[in-house]
């Protein structure tokens, strides 16, 4: 078993992506016991066998890969980077807050769009690990579920009311997403806004506000109404964009 275990750590190394998910599909298969070599191996691979790792600690739910993923937050590749923070949320690990904020403070030094999917996953890191704060409006929170919708997202009707709800609380609107809730109970993605807006720096935060909210609406106006259509909504608060900021926004309500 451990001369497989050692092919298959080795084989996440390989050129071909075939080969290293296979391989990654194949140690999630053999459980913990694959954990030690792994996290010795992990920091020579490259960044697709990186990846490949991360879904591997992540599957087999295990607290002993946290050094390691913290590590990973000073990948060069951004991906690494990502995943290595929502493998770290996933696995409850709070003690890489301070590293995961350290991350994100970079993120912004490099001067990356706040929607960059590493943002994203920074972000919501640091929020599932009680570091971050969403705010969230009482009517925007009102209007999660409703009308038959499943938990955490809003019926498109109700997305133009939840684009200036935010915006009048202060948060600057990324971007939406669009699903249809299937008869399994499944969600399939059928659309974002159509149109790309900027998160301008260099402006005042309520010009940046309303600048994300006006770019939002023009979008929704073009999103197809349906009972079986939903929305999910990125926003940012204006401490998103501090470097150096203790990441907990105000709680509004």
């Amino acid at each position: 078993m451990e001369d497989e275990i050692t092919r298959r750590v080795a084989e996440l190394d390989a050129e071909s992506t075939e080969v290293a998910e296979e391989a990654q599909h194949a140690l999630i298969a053999l459980g913990p016991q694959v954990l030690e070599p792994l996290i010795a191996a992990a920091p020579t691979l490259n960044p697709f066998g990186q990846l490949c790792a991360i879904e591997v600690f992540t599957a087999l739910a295990d607290p002993r890969p946290a050094d390691i993923l913290t590590g990973m937050l000073s990948s060069e590749s951004g991906t690494v980077r990502q995943w290595a923070a929502e493998a770290l949320a996933e696995l409850g690990v709070r003690r890489a807050v301070p590293r995961l904020r350290q991350a994100y403070n970079a993120f912004l030094r490099r001067g990356e769009a706040p929607d960059d999917s590493e943002g994203e996953g920074l972000r919501w890191a640091l929020t599932e690990l009680g570091a971050r704060e969403t705010v969230l409006p009482p009517r925007s929170a009102a209007l999660r579920g409703s009308g038959g919708a499943p938990n955490g997202l809003w019926p498109v009707e109700h997305l133009p009311e939840v684009i200036r709800d935010l915006a009048d609380h202060g948060q600057a609107v990324l971007y939406f997403q669009v699903w249809e809730l299937t008869p399994d109970g499944r969600r399939r993605g059928v659309g974002g806004p159509g149109i790309d807006w900027d998160v301008d720096r260099d402006r005042p935060w309520p010009e940046t506000v309303a600048c994300c909210r006006d770019w939002a609406l023009l979008a929704a106006e073009a999103v197809d109404v349906a009972p079986d259509r939903v929305v999910t909504i990125s926003w940012i608060d204006v401490t998103d964009l501090r470097v150096d900021s203790p990441q907990e926004a105000r709680v509004v309500g």
